[in-house]
């Protein structure tokens, strides 16, 4: 029962993203990223993608400078962030700040996660 909606997915551990795609392949279509920076190159061939989940901690760029870097281009695109170590400082100021959109707390709550998601998608 898959939908139209676009979902990128970024993470840098292969094992998180399979799991991702298989969790939500018949609700979303999904694309992943193993980086921001291929992120980055993925949000501009696909115009198509209509929200954006990202873990946090990546080498090189890290979850939120990546949404910081791709928010400047793609503002109407909502921003989540997804990460195992709690909710920081540093993410609570990227939520109060509206730098991101929400967030999600490792192991990931399919349930949680869809119904979010799908108030975003439908007030986007």
């Amino acid at each position: 029962m898959q939908n139209t909606s676009v979902v990128l997915y970024v993470d840098d551990e292969p094992i998180n993203l399979k799991l991702f795609v298989i969790l939500f392949r018949s609700v979303y279509k999904i694309i992943t990223a193993q980086s921001g920076n291929e992120a980055l190159a993925l949000l501009e061939e696909n115009p198509q993608i209509n929200l954006v989940i990202t873990d946090m901690k990546m080498p090189g760029m890290n979850g939120l400078e990546f949404v910081k870097i791709a928010r400047s281009k793609y503002r109407e695109i909502p921003f989540f962030l997804l990460s195992g170590y709690g909710l920081t400082p540093e993410i609570e100021n990227a939520l109060n700040d509206q730098l991101i959109d929400g967030y999600f707390q490792k192991p990931i709550n399919k349930a949680l996660i869809v119904k979010e998601l799908e108030n975003h998608l439908n007030y986007c």
